[in-house]
């Protein structure tokens, strides 16, 4: 498989977290400005956003659902800096909690158009107690504005950060591939907006194959 190509000035934040026996991670890039980042750098922009937005992500998991890690990777080069904390917070919301494979999805939008829709996130978010009334299918239109709100001051949170000569400035979506094929130059693109989606959705990578 062809390596990715680089990515000038863009950090990929990975958020992780385990829903009792189920791992899962969301994944985000941000872009910055400015010099690049040093390991001391990033591990200081990863202490403070863990601490000032982690509770945007708490807010909405399960408390059985814990938040294990925060990294972050320059995609610049490949000898680039990356930083890494560890990071414990459970969840807040109670009640039964959902199947491992269960997600809320945040579309992320962008300008360009391109077949297979548009970015998006898989968040482990919700209980049985978030689903609409008498519903399997879809979340509960309060749950929904409470994410929706918790989600857009996190991402605006993500930005106008400096540490040292780097500032991040922009959340942005990477796309690697194109029919396919790993692209030449990764496309970055803005994110513009994101939106809470109503219906619940699956996300059966964090079930594992059978017998693995």
């Amino acid at each position: 498989m062809p390596a990715l190509p680089d990515v000038p000035q863009v950090c990929k934040l990975i958020i992780s977290g385990v829903y009792h026996d189920a791992k899962w991670i969301n994944i985000w890039y941000v872009h910055y400005s400015g010099t690049a980042p040093s390991a001391s750098n990033i591990d200081a922009y990863l202490t403070a956003q863990a601490t000032a937005l982690g509770a945007n992500y708490t807010a909405e998991m399960s408390v059985d659902n814990e938040v294990t890690g925060w990294e972050m990777t320059d995609l610049t080069s490949a000898t680039s800096a990356r930083g890494a904390i560890t990071f414990s917070a459970f969840g807040a919301r109670t009640g039964d909690f959902t199947p491992a494979s269960s997600a809320l999805v945040l579309s992320c939008e962008i300008s360009r158009r391109y077949r297979g829709g548009h970015p998006r996130k898989y968040l482990p978010f919700g209980t049985a107690g978030t689903y609409a009334s008498g519903s399997t299918t879809q979340w509960d239109s309060s749950f929904l504005a409470d994410v929706q709100t918790k989600m857009e001051a996190f991402v605006a949170g993500l930005v106008g950060v400096t540490e040292g000569g780097t500032t991040w400035d922009d959340v942005v979506n990477v796309s690697y591939r194109t029919g396919g094929a790993v692209r030449a130059t990764a496309v970055v693109d803005p994110i513009t907006s994101v939106l809470a989606r109503s219906r619940i959705c699956t996300q059966r990578r964090r079930l594992g194959r059978i017998g693995a």
